[in-house]
């Protein structure tokens, strides 16, 4: 730990560009085991198609099949609640994860919070991957590949736009909170009724999260201490992964139709 850390818009210009060049490279890290992960877990993986009413999908062994047949087991059970309580118990590790990140006593502890968040992150994209696959027909380079340079461009578009134009993108939070709010409104109501969430959702989460980049940017240069690297790598990492995961979701809905 630094042992007078600066807020790292006030910092001397080295400590600044050291600080960033720990927090992304953090981040690069973070994709890397992330990307590492999910292989590892579609190891095995096969969708074999149900016959409509006699049998459900079968998607073969490993890591990611044995996750995609317990939802499917608990969607049997439990219906359109089970995504919610997915959902939910994301939510709650990522809870833990992030305080265990923001902790400034232990950095192997925020270390290790980093890395439990990017174990959950891979575990959330298994069903958006194992769609895709299936979609694609096992071609899903076809959508990932396109997907993560799409989103590989916003991020530096946006990126580049907080540190040349030094413009103050605090006025976004009210937009951020308002669209935040309006998103989880929208999932719940799905959940209700029973309606399909298509690609004019994904279109409104990738603007929301674009605003949330811009945002999360600008505040992370603004409010973060020079030691706190760490913090604003998992910062970054859940704003672009999340980014990524509706542009994903956008480019596979064009499989479907």
């Amino acid at each position: 730990m630094e042992s007078n850390p600066f807020i790292v818009a006030d910092a001397p210009a080295a400590d600044r560009a050291a600080f960033f060049r720990r927090t992304y490279g953090l981040v690069a890290v973070g994709f890397a085991a992330f990307a590492a992960l999910l292989a590892i877990f579609f190891v095995g993986f096969e969708v074999t198609p149900g016959v409509r009413g006699l049998s459900e999908p079968t998607y073969g062994t490993g890591v990611a099949a044995a996750f995609m047949g317990g939802l499917q087991a608990m969607e049997m059970s439990l219906g359109r609640w089970s995504m919610l309580l997915v959902l939910l118990a994301f939510w709650g590790g990522t809870t833990v994860a992030q305080s265990l990140a923001f902790n400034r006593a232990s950095r192997g502890t925020q270390y290790a919070g980093l890395g439990l968040y990017v174990i959950l992150e891979a575990l959330i994209f298994i069903p958006l991957i194992g769609s895709v696959i299936y979609y694609s027909k096992g071609n899903a380079s076809s959508v990932l590949v396109p997907a993560g340079i799409v989103t590989a461009g916003m991020i530096a578009g946006l990126t580049a736009l907080v540190f040349m134009t030094n413009l103050d993108f605090s006025f976004l939070k009210v937009a951020i909170v308002l669209g935040s709010f309006a998103a989880i409104a929208i999932v719940l109501v799905a959940a209700i009724v029973g309606f399909s969430l298509g690609a004019w959702f994904s279109i409104f989460m990738i603007v929301l999260m674009a605003t949330v980049i811009l945002y999360q940017t600008n505040e992370i240069k603004n409010t973060l201490e020079t030691d706190q690297h760490v913090a604003a790598a998992f910062i970054l990492f859940s704003s672009f992964v999340t980014l990524l995961f509706y542009v994903i979701r956008f480019f596979a809905g064009g499989r479907r139709d």
